[in-house]
């Protein structure tokens, strides 16, 4: 039978693995997403077209990955780490 220690690492070790894996998705998800950007840029036939493209593709990286990484989910999975290595 688990302990109370034993019961809240197990916990802490699957919110770390769920954290891990959210991000990792993610990450894949973003670059899905680029690829769709650099297939539509290299099908733009004008140069306002690749302007706008690679726009596009700021916006979405300096925007659309951070929020969707759940750092808070990572941060709060190493933060019962350190509460249980005390």
């Amino acid at each position: 039978m688990k302990n109370e220690t034993e019961w809240q690492t197990q916990i802490a070790e699957q919110n770390a693995a769920d954290a891990l894996a959210n991000a990792r998705g993610t990450l894949i998800r973003a670059l899905h997403e680029l690829d769709s950007y650099i297939e539509k840029f290299d099908a733009a036939d004008s140069p306002a077209r690749k302007a706008e493209l690679l726009n596009w593709t700021l916006n979405h990286l300096a925007t659309g990955i951070t929020p969707n990484l759940r750092l808070d989910l990572i941060a709060n999975a190493q933060a019962m780490f350190t509460r249980l290595a005390k």
